[in-house]
Order: C-alpha cells, then sequence, then structure tokens
C-alpha cells in the first residue's frame, strides 16, 4: 500500500520525523484547542481516533517551519504526499504509543519537568512561555501529558534496540567503502559581477585591468542581487560551479584576486573574481570515527524500531479515510533555477540545483 510514498521517503521523511517531535512537544495537545474543529475521522487505530483536526495541526505545525521559497516548490501532488506521510506518521506514533502501555512503561515527574524546563528555556520569560502555551491552545497539563507520551516512546524504542555495539571492522570498512562522503571538494570564495550585454562586461573588465577595485564595479555596474555586497558569493563548492565557470578558474586558483575574462552563460555575461581558494580535503578515519558508529548504531536502531513498527501494523486494525487514499504517482521534479540572477548554487543549495541560467 505504501511502495508509492516510500519512493519519495528519502528526501521527505527526515522532515517529517524532525517536524513531529516538534508536534510532540509544541503541537500535539492542539487537540485540546477550542474553536471550530474538523472532528471527521481521518484515520483510527485499533479503535483509537486521529481526525483530520490533528492531521491538519500536525501539517500546519510542519509547513510553518519552512519559508515561502520552500513551500512554492511544492506542487499539488507534493502536498499531497506529504499530508499522506504526516498521517502514517501519527499512525505509527499512536501504534507506538500503544505498544509502550501494553508494556506497562513508566515516566517519571522529574523526566516530566526536565523536558519542560528545556522547553521553558527556549523562551524569555514565562510569560512569553505562558503566552505561547495559549496559543498553541495548550496548557502546562497538557504539555505534561504530550511529554509523558513522547517519553514513553522513545523508552519503549530504546529497549526494542538494545545494546548496540558497532565491532571496529564494521566502521573500518563503512569508510573505506564510503570515501567520497568524507571528502570536502575544493571551494572557492568568489566574487560576481553580472551583465546583460558583452560590451558592458568588456568595459568593466577592461576598468578592472587598469586596477579598479571589484567590489565598488559590482556595485555599481553589476546587474544582480550580489552587486549590494560588491559580489560576494561565499565560499563557493566547485563541484555547484557552471562547467564554464570551472575552466575559465581552473587556471587562476593559485593566484588570489586573479580575475576571469568574461564568460558567457545563457543570456547573460559574468566576470569572476577569486578571493581564496581551498584544494579538496579527505577527512582521516580517526577524525570520524566517532560519527561513524553513531550513524551505523542509530541506523540498526531504525531498522529494528521499523521491524516492531511493521509488525504492530500487520496485528493492528487500521483504517484511513477514502479521501486520504492516494494513487501511487511522483510529485513533480522540483526547480533547478538558482535565485538572485547567479548560475552558481551559493551556502545551502543543493549541489542539483546548480543550473546555468
Amino acid at each position: 500500500m505504501l511502495r508509492g510514498l516510500r519512493k519519495h521517503l528519502d528526501v521527505i521523511l527526515i522532515i517529517v520525523v524532525v517536524a513531529f517531535a516538534v508536534t510532540i512537544y509544541y503541537g500535539y495537545g492542539s487537540y485540546q484547542r477550542s474553536g471550530e474543529r474538523n472532528e471527521a475521522v481521518a484515520a483510527t487505530v485499533n479503535g483509537t481516533t486521529i481526525t483530520f483536526y490533528d492531521l491538519d495541526q500536525a501539517f500546519r505545525n510542519l509547513i510553518s517551519q519552512y519559508d515561502s521559497k520552500t513551500l512554492n516548490q511544492m506542487d499539488e501532488n507534493s502536498m499531497t504526499f506529504l499530508r499522506r506521510l504526516i498521517l502514517e506518521n501519527l499512525i505509527n506514533n499512536e501504534l507506538l504509543y500503544q505498544e509502550a502501555k501494553s508494556r506497562r512503561i513508566k515516566v517519571s515527574s522529574s523526566e516530566i519537568e526536565e523536558q519542560i524546563e528545556a522547553i521553558r528555556s527556549q523562551f524569555s520569560s514565562e510569560e512569553d512561555f505562558r503566552r505561547y502555551l495559549e496559543y498553541q491552545g495548550l496548557n502546562l497539563a497538557t504539555l505534561r501529558e504530550a511529554i509523558k507520551r513522547e517519553l514513553m516512546i522513545q523508552k519503549l524504542e530504546d529497549n526494542v534496540a538494545g545494546e548496540i555495539t558497532i565491532p571496529e571492522e564494521d566502521i573500518k570498512k563503512y569508510y573505506e567503502e564510503n570515501k567520497s562522503l568524507f571528502i570536502t571538494p575544493p571551494q572557492y570564495h568568489l566574487r560576481q559581477m553580472t551583465f546583460s550585454s558583452q560590451e558592458e562586461a568588456e568595459t568593466v573588465l577592461k576598468r578592472l585591468y587598469l586596477g579598479e577595485d571589484f567590489t565598488q564595479l559590482a556595485k555599481d555596474n553589476s546587474k544582480d542581487a550580489y552587486a549590494s555586497t560588491g559580489g560576494d558569493l561565499g565560499w563557493v563548492s566547485e563541484s555547484n560551479l557552471p562547467p564554464e565557470v570551472k575552466e575559465a578558474l581552473s587556471s587562476l586558483k593559485d593566484k588570489p584576486l586573479a580575475i576571469t575574462p568574461v564568460i558567457k552563460i545563457g543570456e547573460n555575461y559574468y566576470i569572476y573574481q577569486i578571493v581564496e581558494f581551498k584544494p579538496q580535503e579527505e577527512k582521516k578515519y580517526e577524525e570520524v570515527k566517532e560519527d561513524i558508529e553513531k550513524s551505523l548504531k542509530e541506523e540498526q536502531k531504525r531498522v529494528k524500531i521499523e521491524h516492531l513498527v511493521a509488525e504492530l501494523r500487520e496485528k493492528s486494525k487500521i483504517s484511513i479515510a477514502e479521501s486520504l487514499q492516494i494513487a501511487e504517482a511522483s510529485p513533480s521534479p522540483e526547480p533547478g533555477a538558482t535565485p538572485s540572477g547567479s548560475p552558481i548554487a551559493t551556502g545551502e543549495e543543493k549541489k542539483e540545483e546548480t543550473s546555468t541560467p
């Protein structure tokens, strides 16, 4: 039933899982809110109801964490898949909670209070904390109950996972087989100028050759969003560079403040300056050993919990509203354009997003 969904889990599932933790602490009790509620049943889990109100609240809590650019890249199909994935998380969470109760897993008051204090510490005052609870439709009692529920599930998962030991040879094997994960590709700290005509670009390039300042010329002449900062792109991975730029920079990487010729990409013309260059770096085994071990432990724990959830689903009675039954389909691919009129994906942008204008 979920095969079509799971094709799209690689990117989305991490988002959902992380956001679900936020939902537990800040929004799970939001079904207690007053006002209009859609009490129609989205799903039932062994007789326990998950309403469309619960689902809508979890969905809103998730998408509120993302900016408009990210949301605009998601079409209707993507939103539908995301909504269904959130429902699956709610179902799985309910199954785990029911199992924790059946195993009589206990949570102490001190454990709950410790979590409340951790949440409270994120606010500048007690008044702000109380106001936020009120905004979320919560009070301390419902918050405590939500935290108790989540801690019970965490303890169940820890019990199921048990003591996990990763042999040294497995850690080394992972490192040797995945060395590319521990390599930082070459990086350039670049400045950029963008022009709509070659004539304009060549004119500015001559001024650069005569010794004028790149930063000031970018502020005065560049036609992109980086002009206000003197064209500063910050550090850019070589793997994020369009082929034309990579080729132009390859012979200049050892020359600080070197300037490229005019480069035509798409309909625009670009000039780049190398501020600094960092060659490729490979992290040694000892530097990443602990991280690999932790990752492998988490993976084993995840697999064990998935097996438990599968067993629980197999023996449970779960029904899902017909309107939430979705056909196997693929969401539309994400747009590949980069922002601000630059052909280079900078900062947090993914490598896959790099494209020529």
